[in-house]
């Protein structure tokens, strides 16, 4: 866990958390631990950005009480800076950014994007095409990495993209903006929490087609498949 490295933007200095000590000492503490590619413990899948431990353990790491690593964890849960499950004697936590704030790739398609904008007026449309392209392809490989389990998208066809652009102009006036890939970030690992989607309790598992059917997508977001 000593070798490697984290990246960290300064924008972090404006994050809400900021100034709350243990909130920031266990969001970074989780944020250096969390797993950096999926791996499998004992029979349990932990994947990317994910650390499995439990309460105690992370007290100890990080010097802080019990009740400080609860409460913190509480409040980052809040912000859906982090999410977590329970194994019979571990718990899971998954940085739900964990992607945005460590994989190339999303610094590559930001680059790529903020020199779009500094591009001329007349070029706005051919712009927008290539940003809205780049976000079609963030969301399949943030889904094959996530949800595989689901079944591997292999093919991003135009209609999985009509069903995309149907879900993110469904949520144009909610504060769910699916024009950021950040969002579908935290809808995926939303959705792998949820018993019913991932077919921990019927027979039945959700696919990408069906999660990015924006009738689809406004149960989930609104809670209807919660367990």
């Amino acid at each position: 866990m000593s070798t490697g490295w984290v990246k960290l933007h300064r924008q972090l200095l404006n994050w809400e958390w900021y100034n709350d000590v243990n909130t920031t000492r266990v969001f970074l503490h989780l944020l250096i631990v969390a797993n950096h590619k999926d791996n499998k413990w004992r029979g349990i899948d932990i994947k990317r950005g994910q650390r499995l431990t439990s309460v105690s353990a992370l007290a100890s790491e990080t010097n802080l009480s019990i009740k400080n690593i609860r409460t913190s964890i509480k409040r980052l849960k809040s912000t859906n800076e982090v999410a977590s499950y329970s194994t019979a004697q571990h718990t899971v936590f998954t940085m739900v950014n964990y992607d945005l704030y460590q994989d190339e790739a999303s610094e590559v398609a930001n680059k790529g994007q903020a020199k779009g904008k500094q591009g001329a007026t007349n070029k706005n449309d051919k712009t927008e095409k290539n940003v809205n392209k780049d976000l079609y392809q963030l969301i399949v490989d943030e889904f094959n990495s996530k949800l595989s389990e689901l079944g591997e998208v292999k093919v991003l066809s135009d209609k999985r993209k009509a069903w995309i652009k149907g879900s993110i102009k469904q949520m144009e006036k909610t504060k769910d903006d699916f024009s950021d890939i950040g969002t579908w970030v935290r809808y995926f690992n939303y959705v792998s929490e949820i018993d019913f989607l991932m077919g921990r309790k019927t027979d039945f598992t959700a696919t990408f087609d069906f999660l990015v059917n924006k009738n689809n997508l406004l149960k989930v977001v609104e809670g209807n498949y919660d367990n």
